[in-house]
């Protein structure tokens, strides 16, 4: 069993960012409040970050959004008409951008101006409307809640941004389906508390409890979280689930250097783990009801794959169309690998498999080693972003 206290900060967000202004620590369940108001829908003024997009200028599949670096990004859609909207926060000062992806001649719109440096990782929640934003203040982990504005333009000029601090030193933290709410990790010297909470951090209660530190969550379907070991070559690892309602825990797998995925009705995972001794690692799905085990025809990485918003047996991925070398995803955590990737559909009923695209060949975009995915809620389009530079991409699924 891997059990090892929470210290090295660059293993929770590999990268450190600018370090921002101290700030007061909240206690728990109680933040720090702060309002601040932005102008809804302006263009963007912003001269530190030059914001340019090729989406509305190309038909290519695959198209720019920005120049990074971006922290993270999500899709809001809105109705009457219906219009899909990349949502992006940019990692240099945490300013959130908006972009059209429907309508030509479109250009980024200013959605907060609230300045958070470094930003290492964005949860998103409320289908886009909040956002935690994770960064280094120093040894610390900072979490800061951002309740954003909505992206209707027919709104009034001026929208707050609430912005509330969760407790300090959060390894972990995710968002339910639903976006009400999230689940975050704290470290004690026995391991690690499970809290869920409302996105701000209000209305905080611990919902479980882990004798491991090296933990990461997700929440994949409504009434069940995932949690699991960080990866690690040669290693064994654990994979759990956890009722969101009572709390309770029961391990799902056990495996050398195992990473997982679960799908939205949390009925399958996909997992990988090293097949043998020299590090060399195979992509399995596991169905959770009957335990039965499959392979799938290609190997991803389950942090590069995203569900699909309207298929509960389609999953998206990115991966590598060449040789593969034995503990990468090591070596990729570490930035001393890095493949172009190709995005792949894969239905995990029917075992069919689809090359979506390359970005860098003839679907446009740039060869990109990928992260971030994240799909649209009519599945219309991806995104994603381009390790090292973090520049961001949008994917058209239908043209």
């Amino acid at each position: 069993m891997l059990v090892l206290l929470v210290g090295a900060v660059w293993c929770i967000f590999f990268r450190s960012g600018a370090t921002p202004a101290a700030t007061t620590s909240p206690e728990f369940g109680i933040g720090d409040n702060r309002t601040v108001t932005v102008p809804l829908g302006s263009a963007s003024t912003d001269t530190t970050n030059q914001i340019a997009s090729t989406a509305s200028q190309t038909e290519q599949k695959v198209f720019k959004i920005t120049d990074g670096p971006v922290t993270g990004a999500t899709f809001v859609q809105t109705f009457n008409p219906t219009t899909t909207i990349a949502r992006f926060v940019l990692q240099e000062n945490g300013h959130v951008f908006d972009l059209t992806l429907d309508n030509a001649g479109s250009v980024p719109r200013a959605v907060s101006n609230t300045t958070i440096p470094g930003g290492a990782q964005a949860t998103w929640t409320e289908n886009g409307l909040g956002m935690v934003l994770q960064y280094l203040d120093g040894a610390t982990i900072k979490s800061v809640y951002l309740g954003l504005p909505s992206a209707s333009t027919t709104l009034a000029a001026n929208r707050p941004v609430h912005v509330q601090f969760l407790p300090d030193n959060i390894t972990s933290v995710a968002a339910s389906p639903d976006g009400k709410s999230i689940t975050y990790l704290l470290p004690t010297t026995a391991g690690a508390d499970g809290y869920v909470s409302k996105p701000d951090g209000t209305n905080g209660k611990k919902l479980f409890s882990l004798p491991l530190s090296q933990v990461l969550l997700s929440w994949p379907a409504q009434s069940t979280i995932l949690a699991q070991t960080k990866s690690a070559s040669g290693y064994p690892g654990m994979v759990f689930s956890v009722s969101a309602a009572s709390g309770g825990v029961s391990t799902l797998l056990y495996a050398n250097g195992v990473t997982a995925t679960a799908d939205r009705t949390f009925s399958r995972v996909i997992y990988q783990t090293e097949s043998n001794s020299n590090g060399a690692a195979s992509t399995y799905i596991h169905e959770i009801k009957t335990g039965q085990e499959s392979g799938m025809s290609f190997d991803p990485i389950p942090e590069k794959c995203v569900w699909s918003s309207i298929a509960t047996s389609t999953v998206y991925c990115a991966a590598p169309l060449q040789y593969v070398p034995p503990s990468y995803l090591d070596l990729w955590y570490q930035g001393a690998a890095a493949l172009p990737d190709s995005l792949i559909m894969f239905d995990v009923a029917a075992g069919n498999t689809t090359l979506l695209a390359t970005p860098g060949g003839g679907d446009g975009g740039d060869a990109s080693d990928i992260t971030g995915l994240a799909v649209s809620p009519d599945d219309h389009y991806l995104l994603f972003i381009k390790k090292g530079d973090r520049s961001l991409w949008g994917v058209r699924l239908t043209q």
